[in-house]
């Protein structure tokens, strides 16, 4: 199954988010609203949407929309832990989005019911995918609330010590493959061509998006 963004309401730039429109004529695809914007307006317009299947990433949302689709919590509510799993599934969230540096430990989740997708592809930044703060700080613009990103992990830092500049790195995001196991595996490639594609994962592979 292919994921799309919906333009003002998805992560990353809406140069590569479609129109109510033109999601509404595709089949079979889930939509990412996964900026963090007010509640009841993602309320609202998700019941415009005729598809199923949507990916969120604000809890009153999350919490209201489960009533009448299959939710998926983004990867930018950053789940770390069983507790975080148990909270989205008391919300009936239909699956949840683990950081692709959790890779290793998702097979000790206890998902209980809940799904559990992970990133079979990933672009994997300095910090937990989806907490980066670094462009909101020095730019006032957030890929959260914004759906920009000033890429300001990629730039050159200079590293000090003890007040000396001893070297400059820099952090740009790495794209990388994963041989993991889930419910669900994503392939990120949405900033790319404007589409991802979600897989029924090995550990069920009669599940159903």
């Amino acid at each position: 199954m292919k994921f799309v963004g919906l333009r003002g309401y998805s992560r990353y730039s809406d140069k590569k988010a479609l129109t109510l429109d033109e999601i509404n004529s595709l089949k079979n695809v889930a939509v990412a609203l996964n900026r963090v914007k007010d509640g009841e307006e993602l309320v609202e317009i998700c019941r415009k949407i005729r598809h199923i299947h949507v990916i969120l990433n604000e809890l009153y949302a999350i919490a209201n929309v489960s009533k009448f689709k299959k939710v998926t919590v983004s990867v930018g509510m950053v789940s770390v832990n069983n507790l975080d799993l148990k909270f989205y599934r008391e919300l009936n969230a239909h699956a949840v989005v683990i950081p692709p540096e959790l890779n290793d430990e998702v097979e000790s989740f206890e998902n209980d019911g809940l799904k559990i997708e992970v990133f079979g592809k990933a672009f994997v930044e300095m910090f937990y995918k989806g907490r980066c703060h670094l462009s909101a700080y020095a730019s006032g613009k957030s890929v959260k609330r914004d759906g920009v990103c000033s890429m300001e992990c990629a730039r050159m830092w200079e590293v000090l010590y003890s007040g000396e500049k001893i070297c400059e790195t820099s952090f740009k995001p790495e794209l990388r493959i994963y041989d993991v196991k889930a419910d669900y595996i994503k392939h990120e490639t949405r900033q790319i061509n404007g589409e991802g594609v979600i897989e029924n994962g090995i550990n069920n592979k009669c599940s159903q998006s």
